[in-house]
């Protein structure tokens, strides 16, 4: 069964205020409509954790001024320390795609826990193309992915791929209105072809 995939797309700065002409730099973003949710949760959750954790502090401080707290309390305290920390790196998760004219793109995917999160830069020169590929996701449902095409590097010898907005795998229609102004700013109007010559690797046919 497909699912719902109700993700927003922004694009900073917005299409009306940037002329095509004089568009360097374009960021698309893709959220959950509404992350007020995950939020209150977060917020709720942090005010009930850091009043448990300063009562409990609160009530054995004449312990911990004399030193005599046992192993049971010092666990607690750390316990609740972890979880505090744990609900602070909380954070309502997003992915998404810099592309920058002439030099290449950033990609960043913001997970749920702060920890998770993680980025990588693509230089122009690297790529081959930005597609978009069918796929089988999950248990058996096809799917529409953005993707990276990149050069082999060093001693690798296949091409790589890098998906793009890989926490959330938007629809299609959203990942056309990417594509299509991703490879406007990074390529121009012109089909990009490519071509394995022996020895030299990928060449770009004109």
């Amino acid at each position: 069964m497909s699912s719902p995939k109700n993700y927003k797309l922004e694009i900073v700065p917005p299409l009306h205020a940037s002329p095509k002409e004089s568009r360097n730099l374009l960021k698309f973003t893709v959220k959950h409509h509404s992350t007020t949710k995950i939020l209150v949760i977060k917020y709720l959750s942090l005010v009930i954790a850091l009043s448990s954790f300063i009562t409990y502090i609160t009530y054995h401080l004449e312990n911990i001024r004399d030193g005599r707290l046992e192993l049971a309390n010092y666990l607690a305290i750390t316990g609740q320390i972890i979880i505090v920390a744990l609900l602070c790196s909380l954070q309502p998760p997003e992915d998404s795609i810099t592309v920058m004219k002439g030099i290449g793109i950033q990609l960043n995917s913001r997970k749920m826990w702060r920890f998770q999160s993680s980025n990588a830069f693509v230089p122009i020169d690297s790529m081959i193309d930005l597609v978009i590929h069918e796929g089988f996701h999950d248990y058996g449902q096809v799917i529409f992915y953005l993707c990276v095409l990149t050069k082999a590097s060093g001693s690798a010898d296949e091409n790589s791929i890098t998906v793009v907005f890989p926490e959330f795998l938007p629809r299609k229609d959203i990942l056309l209105t990417v594509w299509t102004l991703s490879r406007e700013l990074l390529f121009g109007s012109t089909q990009r072809y490519w071509r394995r010559v022996p020895g030299q690797g990928l060449k770009q046919v004109n």
